[in-house]
């Protein structure tokens, strides 16, 4: 039988959702078709015939024969169809049990994904088929296991060109043992998983109707799941791990797994609650790929649709009332990184949960104590209309974000919006997603449809968001210079005017001087901070060579020496002669380099135009460095040689408390004086005799 036409998420379902349909049909044309039932058609057509040869034929007795032998060819047609289908579809399910491929999903569906560990996959594979077909009609009976379990299946190969996922698991009490996940595809997209953690959507029954109460989205919770012995190999493509964005985990056990991939996120999971358990794991890193880590984020509410923001949950309320709900401690060791040598390494857990994430502080806002049972209550049980009386402000949001958003979407934005300019992709969202819900507030069709059951994903989202900030306490947001603006292009629509004005400086810069002719530390050497024009610090290294500078916003800024006799060198380059001058051509090579730089790093571009003199003092330092590693006017701009001329024209970060690693800097030093020994020896003798007085 073809696989066309399948709308359910596996091939496995869909067969036995045909065979379920067959015994459905079974049970209700057996009431007509078996001899034994009192309904048996033919019986009855029978005693009609007798009326009609009778010497009085009631009225209309041709008309009750005509439609009884409709209703028994019909019938019987129904019931024909139904057993051919029970005759091809266990073979089909056999066949995707012996290839172990009872998650394997449609041909149609797998650029999205290949298997997906949904609801009712796992419980349709518990059925006893061949029990079906002895007892046809009768009810189908299915016995959940403790575990639903994948193992064993070492031939899961991403190999197209769009192929996103290689598994989802979408349902409690999952276990994944033994697998082994390819990707020899070589790309840069990003949000493409070896395996997606996916809380499946809460139902309850509610004054005796079942009813949906949320999704992963609105803050869903994946329960008792074992991601253990598998392997994931992408040596060419930043494919990520083991994945987690949307919704909550609790009890999430990740052992003993071996994780190859160019990308960062090796096992990355947000908003795993108590009872997490990460062990004995192997992270490789890859040439050319990124450090891989094993990473904690906090839970989001309701993503970030089109540019609305998101909200990050960074602690909870304590209540008597229900299961407490809190980040709790993971079991974690025997964890470790083979580097790109083949060394091993100890490999600690990088623990987030608390905080915005770094690549999340430009469009997101923090909540603590965030009470997440009357959140729930309120998304789960308030109609449109009745959130509108419950939340005014957010409604009125709501409508400006809707009707900006989708004028941007449509018609674009200028050119200097810090936004960026608008994608395809979300020209798409504005005529598939935001019109219709611009409509539907506009026009109250839906006021009466429960949040949680609206068909307007924009509606959803963004109510869902203005709930969890309603039952939550916003913490500051953090000050990230350069970035504000977008955020508060985004927050605006969140937030009221007060809360997007409290902001806080959390950030550290550490950093200890080197000078590199005798590895001695540089001290009281002057220095500037550049984060942007209205975030410009200055301060001086300490006796050790130390920058320690605190209270700063969180980014990237520009470390600029003060003192021309000392720059800032590559790691590894010796420093620049005098001698060695550079010439026109290299000059016009780092010119180049430092107009990408500016293209692609907004802090170079804002440090440029800050002060007319700076392009000249970047060129310069380019062109130095160029000259001393023997650069060519056509030498390729590698990885290698970004990051060199990145070092060189001072580019760092700030980090918060947890994240906090003291760098060393490099300097090229004054030459010695002669017979008077280096200036930086005459500073450190000055130095010492002031200590002693």
């Amino acid at each position: 039988m073809e696989n066309q036409g399948m709308n359910t998420h596996t091939q496995y379902n869909h067969h036995a959702r045909q065979l379920q349909k067959a015994n459905e049909a079974i049970t209700q044309t057996n009431k007509y078709l078996l001899p034994d039932s009192p309904h048996y058609l033919p019986n009855y057509i029978a005693k009609l015939q007798e009326l009609l040869e009778s010497d009085n034929p009631p009225e209309g007795i041709e008309t009750k024969i005509a439609t009884a032998k409709t209703n028994l060819e019909n019938y019987t047609k129904r019931a024909d169809d139904a057993l051919q289908v029970i005759a091809e579809q266990p073979a089909l399910l056999a066949h995707l049990e012996a290839s172990n491929d009872i998650y394997l999903t449609p041909p149609e569906k797998q650029d999205e994904c290949l298997y997906v560990m949904d609801g009712e996959t796992c419980k349709s594979s518990c059925i006893n088929w061949s029990a079906l077909l002895n007892n046809l009609g009768q009810d189908i009976e299915s016995v959940e296991p403790e575990s639903f379990i994948f193992k064993g299946k070492h031939d899961i190969e991403l190999t197209g060109e769009h192929q996103t996922d290689a598994l989802r698991v979408w349902q409690h009490n999952a276990t994944v043992e033994d697998l082994k996940i390819i990707d020899n595809r070589t790309y840069t997209d990003a949000h493409r998983d070896a395996v997606q953690l996916i809380p499946p959507p809460i139902f309850d029954t509610v004054d005796g109707i079942y009813v949906r109460l949320a999704d992963q989205m609105a803050g869903a919770i994946l329960e008792n799941t074992t991601i253990s012995g598998c392997e994931v190999s992408a040596p060419f493509g930043p494919l990520q791990g083991i994945f987690a964005s949307d919704g909550l985990q609790r009890n999430l056990c990740i052992s003993d797994n071996d994780i190859g991939t160019c990308g960062a996120h090796a096992i990355s999971i947000s908003g795993l609650l108590d009872g997490g358990k990460i062990t004995g794991n192997t992270l490789r890193e890859l040439p050319g790929g990124q450090r891989p880590t094993i990473s904690l984020y906090p839970a989001r509410i309701g993503g970030n649709m089109a540019d609305d923001g998101v909200v990050s949950l960074l602690s909870f309320a304590q209540t008597e009332a229900r299961k407490p709900m809190e980040y709790g401690a993971v079991e974690a060791h025997d964890n470790n990184l083979i580097d790109k040598q083949g060394n091993k390494h100890p490999l600690e857990i990088d623990d987030g949960r608390h905080l915005i994430p770094k690549t999340m502080l430009k469009l997101a806002v923090g909540l603590k104590d965030f009470d997440y049972h009357r959140y729930l209550a309120d998304y789960s049980s308030l109609t449109l209309g009745q959130y509108r009386l419950h939340d005014p402000f957010g409604t009125a949001q709501m409508k400006k974000w809707l009707t900006l958003r989708l004028q941007e979407f449509t018609e674009g934005r200028e050119a200097d919006n810090p936004l960026g300019p608008v994608s395809d992709e979300q020209k798409k969202i504005g005529a598939r997603f935001l019109a219709p819900a611009l409509e539907a507030l506009d026009d109250g069709s839906a006021d009466d449809i429960r949040l949680v059951d609206l068909k307007y994903t924009a509606i959803r989202s963004f109510a869902m968001k203005r709930l969890a900030i309603m039952h939550g306490t916003i913490d500051p947001l953090t000050d990230i210079a350069l970035g504000n603006e977008r955020r508060d292009l985004m927050l605006k629509f969140l937030l009221e005017p007060a809360q997007r004005t409290e902001m806080v400086k959390v950030a550290f810069a550490d950093a200890t001087l080197v000078c590199t002719d005798n590895g001695k530390t540089v001290p009281r050497i002057p220095y500037t901070l550049f984060f942007s024009p209205d975030h410009i610090y200055n301060g001086a290294t300490d006796d050790n060579g130390a920058i320690a500078y605190d209270e700063l916003p969180v980014g990237p800024y520009i470390l600029t020496l003060n003192n021309p006799k000392f720059t800032i060198v590559a790691n590894g380059v010796s420093q620049h002669s005098t001698n060695n001058t550079p010439t026109p051509a290299i000059a016009n090579l780092a010119r180049s380099i430092l107009k990408d730089l500016s293209n692609k790093l907004p802090v170079v571009r804002a440090w440029l135009q800050h002060n007319a003199n700076n392009e000249a003092v970047g060129v310069t330092a380019l062109s130095n460095h160029l000259t001393d590693i023997g650069a060519q006017e056509n030498s390729e701009f590698t990885n290698e040689l970004r990051h060199q001329c990145m070092t060189v024209l001072g580019i760092n970060g700030s980090h918060r408390e947890p994240f906090r690693n003291n760098s060393t800097i490099h300097v090229s030093c004054p030459k010695p004086v002669e017979n008077k020994g280096c200036l930086l020896a005459i500073i450190n003798l000055v130095l010492g005799l002031l200590k002693k007085k």
